[in-house]
């Protein structure tokens, strides 16, 4: 049988308090946050199913990346090897996301930068003798 939020909180940080302690450290300062306290009671404002999920994204990026900022240069590395926009514009823009929606990011596939082939290469996958020679003509003409 699953466990409710309220029973899961329980068994694994004892209380509220205590999960909302250990979030208070990980989660990043927003909307105006100038103080651990602030932070604290916006966390406790949140129902226990929101902190859960907070606490397991916030796991996610340690164990995996370590911190946002390093969450936010994979995302920017794998758009550029994919050979699409990643300029700083991009990277402000990503800087506004939640964690939750940055971690959602990296499952995404981007496609492989497109290979550029050789003119015999392009010769090889013509179709049909007359295809062929068109492009042997202009291979000529080229060289």
């Amino acid at each position: 049988m699953k466990l409710t939020p309220l029973q899961e909180m329980k068994k694994d940080f004892g209380d509220r308090k205590g999960l909302v302690d250990r979030l208070v450290d990980m989660v990043e300062k927003q909307r105006g946050d100038s103080s651990s306290d602030e932070v604290r009671s916006r966390l406790m404002s949140l129902s226990n199913k929101k902190l859960l999920r907070l606490y397991g994204v916030e796991q996610k990026v340690r164990e995996r990346f370590g911190d946002r900022e390093k969450l936010v240069a994979h995302i920017l590395k794998a758009r550029k090897d994919a050979a699409l926009t990643a300029d700083e514009s991009y990277e402000t823009k990503l800087r506004t996301f939640s964690t939750a929606r940055l971690l959602d990011m990296t499952r995404q596939r981007y496609p492989a930068a497109p290979v550029k082939l050789t003119p015999e290469q392009k010769l090889a996958a013509k179709r049909g003798p007359k295809a062929r020679e068109r492009a042997a003509a202009k291979m000529k003409s080229l060289a």
